[in-house]
């Protein structure tokens, strides 16, 4: 699978990424060096970024195949993101990861880009220009997170957020031991993540997604617990059947054995709705 970081943003998640062999690794940002890196020079505001995007076309090679791009809305050089995926949308299936700071922190031209960006995103994937687009918000992740320190902030919530994606492209590539879930409506492109506490039944969402539609439960369980808890099965199959709603009409989930001690969970939550 491919990771195309663009800006600060998208290059730090990207970074996160390049600890697990998985994925080849792009990254796209003002003076940036290394291997898997294209510097771009610095311009003035969004509207020169979007003109002086450059041809990738060596950059990029012969990419191809799942490829997941990730951008932070609130950076200038994110005006460059349509002309990208422009240049590799016919080779690769693109999911946008879309991270969406504290955007009452954002002021005057910084807001109003941002926005722009948030709604392009989604009118992209709707139109099937993109595969998904992944919306989560950083405050939401603090959130779930619980306690993040301020020195290190931003690497513990990207982190967490590349932590949970890798895990659900391992399981979407392994087989159950219970359960299956089919691929998305195909209208339903617009998409968030998050963590699912099993015991409790709890949905902690990376991002406040209106008018879902169909959602999917990854349950990764200890297989001593898999092989001893006689009563795993029903009390699974019991939380699934809560889950449905006059809104929420698809429900899907799949079970997985782990090594771990402790047993945890993902959630993906599905709209065909453009988000506010």
């Amino acid at each position: 699978m491919n990771i195309i970081g663009l800006g600060k943003a998208g290059c730090a998640i990207a970074d996160c990424f390049a600890k697990y062999p998985q994925y080849k690794i792009h990254k796209i940002d003002v003076d940036i060096q290394g291997e898997g890196c294209y510097s771009i020079k610095r311009q003035r505001g969004p509207e020169d970024y979007e003109r002086e995007t450059p041809d990738f076309s060596n950059f990029f090679g012969d990419i191809e195949g799942q490829t997941i791009f990730v951008v932070g809305g609130s950076g200038n050089i994110s005006a460059m993101s349509l002309r990208i995926l422009e240049q590799i949308k016919d080779k690769c299936e693109i999911d946008v990861l879309y991270i969406r700071p504290d955007i009452e922190l954002l002021a005057g031209s910084k807001r109003l880009h941002e926005k722009v960006t948030y709604n392009v995103f989604q009118h992209y994937a709707r139109s099937g220009a993109i595969n998904r687009v992944y919306l989560v918000s950083n405050p939401m992740v603090e959130d779930t997170m619980g306690s993040v320190p301020v020195i290190g902030y931003y690497d513990a919530i990207n982190g967490f957020i590349t932590s949970a994606i890798h895990m659900i492209n391992v399981f979407n590539n392994s087989e159950p031991v219970m359960g299956s879930m089919d691929a998305p409506a195909d209208s339903r492109r617009i998409c968030t993540l998050g963590i699912y506490d099993m015991k409790e039944g709890e949905e902690k969402m990376f991002f406040p997604l209106d008018s879902i539609r169909e959602m999917r439960y990854i349950y990764a369980v200890s297989e001593t617990v898999l092989r001893e808890d006689g009563g795993l099965h029903k009390k699974i199959v019991t939380q699934i059947k809560g889950k449905a709603t006059e809104e929420i009409k698809d429900v899907s989930f799949a079970v997985y054995p782990t090594k771990y001690d402790s047993d945890y969970g993902y959630l993906l939550a599905y709209s065909p709705m453009i988000q506010e």
